[in-house]
């Protein structure tokens, strides 16, 4: 992760003035002027093409998801038949369609949603109730901060898991298209399993997911500020994407940029800080681990042994996931942007030392594990065929 031979500097494809660090450049590229034909208004349409792409591909993953549940848009709350929870969720939208015996972390969502400050019953029911409370953006979002009733706060949640699949499409577009690559490398969320599945479940992976890649371009073309805010929400979103900020604060202090990396880290981890100290002195527990740690490949090779006896689905979800973990290593090793493997290499050191808690059931390890398939896929964008910036669909 040394100094790298820089390239010829080259205009932004997005902003006919970004101040953004080349990837394999340890300077600022100087201000250029626009390359014909291409204004600020148009990239700016070009993500906004990208982005309404992405929520209209969550909504009708979420619609898909309602239609197999028998056309109940109170399904995607994954209430359990037999949940704790299913009383508390059904004082609030009625009869509910469920999911299994204990449901999944849409339920958690909603009822966080309606009572973000866990003053109500809800967080003594949870299992480790500031745990669940520490992911708070999706939730406070969706729930207009506790002032909106149950049907409101479902659509809500609808709302801004649909935003956060537009974010990182449009995120992940204007990524590849600073690097030159071409349009397919939206795939990397368009096409990720995992974030698919937050969509479905209305858990906060994928809000995270988009403000985290927003954070990162934003970070990128020299919107130092802005990035860092937006990684600080990222993280209030689901803890575990503060890994996108220590990335580039790595990427940053490798390259002598060493006052923009501690106040990276700094700005994103601060709000975090605060609001799980809030949560230990209230519910205790604010900044548990839950267990989701082991040594190195433990929690893959014990859910390995688990698969004679998993079910199918369980088993592919576990499959797709650890297909993503190596070819993001591997892709990180054959890239020359050290910009591309400081955003990897944080993610494949949790998926190595994260527990069978995370691993045993698939569709949780494809969940977490998401970016690790985001990051390969604009790798191997970047590998190739790289071409002129990144356009919107037509």
């Amino acid at each position: 992760m040394g100094r790298e031979v820089p390239r010829p500097e080259r205009i932004s494809p997005v902003g006919a003035q970004s101040l953004a660090p080349d990837a394999d450049n340890d300077t600022m590229p100087s201000m250029q002027p626009a390359a014909p034909g291409v204004s600020r208004r148009q990239d700016l349409r070009h993500l906004a093409a990208w982005f309404l792409v992405g929520v209209v591909v969550a909504v009708l993953l979420q619609w898909l998801q309602v239609r197999a549940l028998g056309g109940d848009w109170t399904g995607l709350v994954n209430a359990g038949q037999q949940s704790s929870l299913r009383s508390l969720i059904e004082a609030e939208l009625g009869p509910v369609a469920t999911v299994g015996q204990a449901g999944h972390d849409g339920q958690f969502s909603f009822l966080i949603a309606l009572d973000p400050l866990g003053q109500g019953p809800a967080p003594d029911l949870f299992d480790h109730g500031a745990y669940r409370y520490r992911r708070i953006l999706l939730p406070a979002l969706g729930g207009g901060f506790g002032l909106w009733g149950g049907k409101a706060a479902l659509l809500g949640l609808v709302v801004w898991t649909a935003v956060g699949m537009g974010l990182a499409t449009a995120a992940i577009a204007d990524l590849g298209g600073d690097m030159g690559t071409r349009p397919w490398v939206v795939a990397g969320v368009l096409a990720n399993p995992g974030v698919w599945l937050s969509v479905q479940l209305l858990t906060p992976d994928v809000l995270a997911l988009g403000l985290a890649l927003t954070g990162a371009a934003l970070w990128r073309r020299g919107l130092r500020t802005w990035g860092m805010v937006t990684l600080a929400l990222a993280a209030l979103a689901k803890d575990q994407y503060l890994l996108v900020a220590t990335g580039l604060a790595g990427w940053e202090w490798f390259r002598a940029h060493r006052r923009p990396a501690v106040a990276l880290v700094l700005g994103a981890v601060t709000p975090l800080a605060m609001w799980s100290i809030w949560l230990t002195a209230t519910m205790g527990e604010g900044l548990t681990p839950r267990g989701n740690f082991s040594l190195p490949l433990v929690g893959i090779l014990d859910a390995a042994k688990g698969w004679a006896v998993t079910g199918a689905k369980d088993v592919t979800f576990s499959l797709i996931a650890t297909g993503g973990l190596l070819l993001a290593a591997v892709v990180s090793l054959l890239v020359r942007s050290a910009f591309l493997r400081w955003l990897t290499w944080p993610w494949v050191v949790l998926a190595v030392v994260s527990s069978g808690w995370v691993w045993n059931l698939g569709n949780n390890s494809l969940r977490v594990f998401a970016p690790l398939l985001t990051v390969a896929v604009l790798g191997a964008g970047s590998l190739i065929g790289p071409r002129s910036p990144v356009e919107a669909p037509a």
